[in-house]
C-alpha cells in the first residue's frame, strides 16, 4: 500500500491524537490543522501542525489542497450540538473547493456513557438528531467519496428501562452502512481512509451533457 497524504482536522484532544498516532504508525504523513498548534504536542518526522479553522472553509480549502484524503474529528457536543451541523457544511465545502475528492468525518462523541436513564438519553437527543441532519448533508453530495462515523441511537433495555449505548459506531457511506466497533475504533477510520478515493458516477449536471 502507497503512503498517502492525510489532512486531519480536529481539537488538540485524545481523538485527533489517536488518528495522527495510527496513520503515522503505518507510514503515512499527517497534516494535524487544529485551532492552536501549540496546544498538539504529539511529535514525528512525518507529522506538520498547523493552527487551522474547520468552521472557515477557506482554512479547510487551503490546507486540505495536496492532500489524498481529509479526516474531520469535530464530535457534537451537549453544548453545542447545532455546531457539529455547520462544521460538516465548512469542511464539505472546503474540501470540494481543495480538489480533494476523499472525506471521512468522525460524529461519535467517545465520551459518552455507556449506560443512561431516559433523563440522560433525553439530554443526549440534541446530538443524535445533529449527526442526522449532518448525514443529510453528506447523502446530499455527489462530488466527493465521503464516509461518515456516527453514534448508534441507544435503545431501552425491555428488563430496566435503562438506555444502554451500542459498543459499536454506524459507518456510513455512498456504498452503505457497516458497524466499526467502539474498541480499536482508529484503525478502522485509517483502514477507511486507505481504501483512497472511490470511483463516483455521478457528478451533477454538467456529466453527459453534448458538446
Amino acid at each position: 500500500m502507497n503512503s498517502q497524504k492525510i489532512a486531519l482536522f480536529g481539537i488538540p484532544g485524545e481523538s485527533t491524537r489517536r488518528f495522527a498516532t495510527e496513520a503515522l504508525r503505518r507510514g503515512h504523513s499527517v497534516t494535524a490543522i487544529v485551532p492552536n498548534e501549540k496546544e498538539f504536542t504529539l511529535k514525528h518526522p512525518n507529522l506538520k501542525v498547523v493552527t487551522g479553522d474547520a468552521r472557515k472553509d477557506q482554512d479547510v480549502s487551503k490546507f486540505a489542497q495536496g492532500h489524498d484524503v481529509v479526516i474531520c474529528t469535530y464530535e457534537p457536543t451537549q453544548a453545542k450540538p447545532r455546531e457539529h451541523v455547520e462544521i460538516m457544511r465548512s469542511v464539505i465545502d472546503g474540501v470540494k473547493d481543495s480538489g480533494v475528492h476523499h472525506l471521512i468525518s468522525v460524529a461519535h462523541p467517545f465520551g459518552q456513557p455507556v449506560e443512561r436513564t431516559e433523563e440522560s438519553y433525553n439530554e443526549f437527543k440534541p446530538i443524535v438528531k445533529a449527526q442526522q441532519e449532518a448525514l443529510k448533508l453528506f447523502q446530499n453530495e455527489n462530488r466527493i467519496h465521503w464516509g461518515y462515523a456516527h453514534s448508534i441511537e441507544p435503545e431501552a433495555e425491555a428488563k430496566t428501562g435503562k438506555y444502554r449505548s451500542s459498543n459499536e459506531i454506524l459507518f456510513t457511506s455512498p456504498e452503505g452502512e457497516s458497524r466499526i466497533p467502539l474498541e480499536g475504533y482508529a484503525s478502522a477510520i485509517i483502514d477507511e481512509a486507505e481504501k483512497g478515493e472511490m470511483e463516483l458516477h455521478d457528478f451533477g449536471e454538467e456529466e453527459g451533457k453534448e458538446d
